[in-house]
C-alpha cells in the first residue's frame, strides 16, 4: 500500500435486539472499524432509517462546516437541520449505543434493528423497512454499481 493508511470498512448486515433502555449492540468488528473512537453520531435519514457516522466521518463534515461563511444562509440552514436532529452517543463497554425515542420513531424501530454496512458508515433499519428496501434495491444494483464506477 503506497503510504496510505489501512482503512477498515463497515460491511455486512446484522440483526440485533433493541433493549428496554433503547440500546443496540454494534458488532465488534465495526467498533474496530471506527478507528479507536467509541463515539458515534446518529442522524435520521430521509428514507426512514438511521445513518450512523463514526468520528472520522463527523470530523470531515466539521471541516466542511468550518468553510461555510456567515452569509451562506442556505448552507447554514442545512447544517442546522442536520445537527438539530442528530444524536451523539458513546459506545458503552458492552458495545451498545443508545437511540433516542425520536430516532426510533423516525426509523420505525421497536424491539429489533437491522444494522447495514455502508462502507465508511453504517445504517440502522427496522427489519420490515429494510426487507422492502433490499428487495427493490437488488433489482438496480448493476446500474448503481456502474454509476459508482465499480
Amino acid at each position: 500500500m503506497s503510504g496510505e493508511s489501512q482503512r477498515t470498512a463497515f460491511v455486512g448486515r446484522f440483526t440485533h435486539a433493541v433493549d428496554d433502555k433503547k440500546r443496540v449492540a454494534i458488532p465488534a468488528k465495526w467498533r474496530a472499524a471506527a478507528s479507536g473512537s467509541n463515539e458515534f453520531c446518529i442522524l435520521p435519514d430521509p428514507k426512514n432509517h438511521l445513518l450512523v457516522l463514526p468520528q472520522a466521518v463527523v470530523n470531515k463534515m466539521l471541516d466542511k462546516a468550518d468553510e461555510i461563511s456567515i452569509g451562506e444562509y442556505g448552507r447554514r440552514d442545512a447544517l442546522r437541520v442536520i445537527a438539530s436532529r442528530g444524536h451523539s452517543t458513546p459506545c458503552d463497554k458492552q458495545g451498545r449505543i443508545v437511540l433516542t425515542e425520536e430516532l426510533l420513531r423516525h426509523a420505525g424501530i421497536t424491539d429489533e434493528a437491522v444494522l447495514v454496512g455502508a462502507w465508511n458508515k453504517f445504517e440502522i433499519w427496522s427489519p420490515l423497512r429494510y426487507a422492502e428496501f433490499d428487495g427493490a434495491a437488488i433489482q438496480n444494483v448493476a446500474e448503481a454499481a456502474r454509476e459508482l464506477g465499480l
